[in-house]
């Protein structure tokens, strides 16, 4: 049986949102998940609310999940380039554009297609459709991304994950020059009327950025950008609530402020030919779930972000 032992940080809540959470799985998923499991060798009650130290665990799922075939008339890109593989996991770099797994709403092609075309081994710990799935990256963010392919793996990378272990580092370009280096401390909840958008709000979950400026134009930065908590959108809703909304990006405005703000007509085609946020996964570090060696990939930036710093710096 896999064993989670539950930190200080995971305390207060209900077993079932904690699993939904630790697995990237939805509450449904994790509350059938929990049938058969056990918390400090007593049957688990969905309601129990966790403390520190309790000792959960859950019984195995099966070996083969269901295959979910992509719609015929899908066009599937190419496997992206990977950066790191073995028998348990690969460390891949998603191009923008390309949707880690199936959401609501009209079917795409998604990674989990295409590394089941490429006849990839997937987990099965999620529902098939995120097979393999143990985090994630917005459509329109390039980069690094772990894809596992044993439930060994997943099991022990979602807790690393939930115990904020690995070390995630971000590329962005964004309008306006903020102070050189900063910590955005604000929570972040849904947007309460645009349901595509989270905002800042006083009820939503602790999120934590911090960023530096690595180079700096007249109405541009490029930024490093580490996360020490993993809400979504979250680089793109502290940026823009600190007034420097991420270039290209067209939910939260950096689209539009980017082209009035070029000025110059290379910046302004080369923000044209940008197809979504220049935002860029750029590092991940962490320790392999079996072997026990720490690994650090890094996914070079994309083309499309390149140009734009290749034609700010041509303004200089």
């Amino acid at each position: 049986m896999q064993e989670i032992i539950i930190e200080e940080h995971c305390a207060g809540q209900r077993v079932d949102a904690f699993l939904a959470a630790h697995l990237s799985v939805s509450r449904s998923r994790a509350q059938r998940l929990l049938n058969g499991a056990t918390i400090n060798g007593g049957v688990v009650k969905l309601s129990h609310t966790l403390r520190e130290g309790d000792v959960l665990h859950l019984a195995p799922v099966a070996e083969v999940a269901p295959m979910v075939e992509a719609p015929l008339d899908l066009k599937l890109p190419p496997l992206p380039p990977v950066l790191f593989e073995d028998e348990h996991l690969m460390v891949i770099d998603k191009p923008r554009g390309l949707t880690v797994h199936p959401g609501a709403g009209e079917r795409m092609a998604t990674l989990v297609d295409v590394l089941r075309a490429a006849d990839k081994p997937l987990s099965t710990v999620g529902p098939p459709e995120r097979a393999g799935i143990v985090h994630r990256l917005d459509k329109d963010t390039s980069g690094v991304i772990i894809v596992c392919k044993t439930d060994a793996a997943h099991w022990k990378l979602a807790e690393d994950f939930a115990a904020r272990r690995l070390t995630k580092t971000y590329n962005t370009i964004v309008c306006g020059v903020p102070p050189m280096r900063g910590r955005i401390e604000a929570p972040i909840e849904r947007h309460a009327t645009h349901r595509k958008k989270f905002a800042v709000l006083p009820q939503g979950k602790d999120a934590v950025t911090e960023y530096a400026v690595t180079q700096k134009w007249r109405k541009f930065s490029f930024l490093e950008v580490n996360l020490l908590t993993g809400r979504t959108h979250q680089i793109r809703v502290h940026l823009t609530y600190v007034n420097h909304p991420i270039v290209g990006d067209p939910l939260y405005g950096g689209d539009k402020r980017a082209l009035d703000s070029a000025g110059d007509a290379e910046v302004i085609a080369a923000l044209q030919l940008l197809r979504g946020q220049a935002l860029h996964a750029a590092k991940i570090a962490f320790t392999h779930p079996i072997s026990g060696e720490i690994l650090q990939c890094e996914a070079p930036l994309p083309d499309d972000m390149t140009r734009i710093v290749a034609a700010l710096d041509s303004t200089k």
